[in-house]
């Protein structure tokens, strides 16, 4: 080796640079080995959801389900004989609080199977005019419930497509419960049109508004204000995700608009026709 070579290997700027790169080396080994860790411990966090996910589809969703029905026959079937006056709005109020359970479970796992990516959608030619007619005269009750207007406005045209009329229709559901949810008072108009291809529906309300705090996640999994609960104790957070999901499953996309807080909002659906 020449004497230039060991100057070099030898000068503070040579040792440094190899200390340097030592500690780098190091610090590369152990965030490897931080990162397997993490891989390990995610791995067992899925398996974990996974298996939450099974135990809430198969036995939680199934107890519910058995619990309302029952209350729906007391309510409905004369087998059992009438029920007592005095008895109906306790029978009235277990069946409705089951049913929002039900609703509960089905929002989350719907919502969990689109983010994996296994939710199945059967697509076959449907009219959505007519699916969100059909929503749209069931929350009419809801809504006067709480002693809201519900209109439909429907523009001439064409609402022939190709969908998941029965997932379609939910989500339509849950745009619109949505709005009825977080109106304490006022309206809620819903407006369908057919521009060049697309199906526009649109949900506006006088209710609570959209804080800039929510925006970001309002279409999230759990995507909720810290104030929700206040106004709709039932809320899941996942509704509109399972909205999200289904209109990008049918090429079509779901925003929202609003002022800000106690302002309104208005929710967006757009579809290609075909």
């Amino acid at each position: 080796m020449s004497d230039d070579s060991n100057k070099e290997t030898s000068s503070p700027g040579y040792k440094i640079l190899t200390e340097e790169l030592y500690r780098r080396s190091l610090e590369l080994v152990n965030l490897n080995k931080k990162v397997e860790s993490l891989n390990q411990e995610l791995q067992i966090a899925n398996e974990g959801q996974a298996n939450l996910i099974h135990i809430i589809n198969h036995q939680i969703k199934g107890y519910l389900a058995k619990a309302r029905n029952i209350f729906s026959e007391l309510l409905t079937d004369h087998v059992y004989g009438e029920m007592p006056e005095p008895a109906k709005p306790m029978l009235e109020e277990g069946f409705k609080s089951l049913t929002e359970g039900v609703d509960f479970v089905q929002d989350f796992l719907n919502a969990s199977n689109i983010e994996k990516g296994t939710f199945v959608y059967n697509m076959q030619p449907m009219d959505l005019g007519m699916i969100v007619t059909e929503v749209i005269e069931k929350q009419k009750e809801v809504a006067k419930g709480k002693g809201l207007s519900l209109e439909l406005v429907v523009a001439p045209g064409e609402y022939s497509m190709k969908g998941d009329a029965s997932q379609l229709g939910q989500a339509v559901r849950n745009l619109i419960d949505n709005s009825i949810k977080y109106t304490p008072s006022g309206n809620v108009k819903v407006q369908m049109t057919n521009d060049k291809g697309k199906i526009l529906l649109t949900i506006k309300d006088t209710g609570v508004g959209i804080s800039e705090e929510l925006k970001p996640k309002l279409f999230t999994k759990g995507g909720r204000d810290k104030d929700s609960l206040k106004i709709n104790v039932n809320s899941t957070g996942f509704g509109l995700s399972f909205v999200k999901g289904v209109a990008e499953a049918h090429k079509g996309r779901v925003w929202a608009e609003s002022p800000g807080s106690n302002h309104g909002s208005t929710f967006y659906m757009e579809l290609p026709v075909s």
